[in-house]
């Protein structure tokens, strides 16, 4: 009854109430209950195994997809990574974390440095199978250029920008890093002015929320998708005989290529959405730019208002 996850276990309460203990009725066998509970969890070493299975964006997104496409565990490995590619990949490649652009550079994202630098250039890598290793299965991004070159590779960058980025990352995580003891930030501009989170210092923007959300749900209704029926009537040929009914079943495309469409369709539905929400955000920062400050208003002249 002790064993499992402090977080989660579907056997301990209703152990208890078998077991007739209730915080009102018997509080100390309630309250030896949940310490022992917690010893238990803490020799089998439950809930860290659960923290170590989701401590990466990734490792959450991959959950999601079994939850929500294949909740039952019907389709083998080979299907889900299938669907996984077509429902995941692009919103990966949407946080910034590598861009898919760059293959030259090993997917070196803009504006930042290579994970293992060359002295000389750090856009360069001295250790390419490194480089690969530590971007594509670590999910490291590197650390930003300097800001001379950083702005070589993204002309709109400012140095206000640059150095509240700079601060955001490892200075000040802001009201939501403090709350969460640094596992999650927010900024509202990252290197190209776009908000971003750090997720277990992981960067998610928001057309990668965005592009997940419509993969995993183009992905879910492509495997669910029946095939289609078709009804035929067939009228009588002599009276008072009734018609004949003949329904068709359509031939059912495999879940996997289902699965597949639907996340591609999804993913690029819910990217185009969260790059339009970007834009939308950053015309409106530009609106409040441009209105006057207090200062500014108080300048003007009644005879000019």
């Amino acid at each position: 009854m002790i064993m499992g996850a402090v977080y989660y276990d579907p056997a301990f309460q209703p152990g208890l109430r078998e077991a007739g203990i209730t915080a009102k009725e018997t509080p100390g066998a309630f309250l030896g209950a949940y310490v022992a509970r917690l010893a238990g969890d803490v020799v089998t070493d439950e809930s860290r195994k659960y923290y170590w299975r989701l401590n990466h964006p990734l490792a959450i997104a991959d959950e999601a997809l079994q939850r929500v496409v294949d909740p039952q565990y019907t389709l083998g490995p080979y299907a889900k990574g299938v669907i996984g590619l077509a429902a995941i990949q692009p919103a990966v490649a949407l946080t910034g974390a590598y861009n898919p652009l760059n293959i030259s550079e090993l997917g070196r994202p803009t504006g930042y440095k290579q994970n293992v630098p060359t002295s000389e250039d750090p856009t360069k890598t001295e250790e390419p199978a490194t480089e690969l290793f530590q971007r594509f299965i670590q999910g490291r991004t590197g650390r930003p250029l300097a800001y001379e070159k950083a702005k070589e590779e993204i002309p709109t960058l400012t140095k206000q920008r640059y150095a509240n980025y700079m601060n955001f990352l490892y200075n000040d995580p802001g009201p939501i890093g403090k709350a969460t003891l640094g596992l999650v930030k927010v900024t509202p501009e990252n290197l190209q002015g776009n908000p971003e989170a750090r997720v277990l210092g992981y960067p998610v923007s928001i057309p990668a929320v965005t592009a997940l959300a419509g993969g995993l749900a183009g992905a879910r209704l492509g495997v669910n998708t029946g095939p289609s029926t078709v009804t035929t009537v067939q009228p009588s040929l002599f009276p008072g005989q009734a018609a004949t009914v003949t329904k068709t079943i359509g031939k059912r495309t495999p879940a996997i290529l289902r699965g597949a469409a639907g996340g591609a369709i999804g993913s690029a539905a819910g990217a185009v959405i969260g790059v339009l929400t970007n834009q939308a955000i950053a015309a409106a920062g530009n609106s409040m730019n441009k209105l006057p400050t207090q200062t500014e208003y108080q300048n003007i002249s009644a005879g000019r208002i």
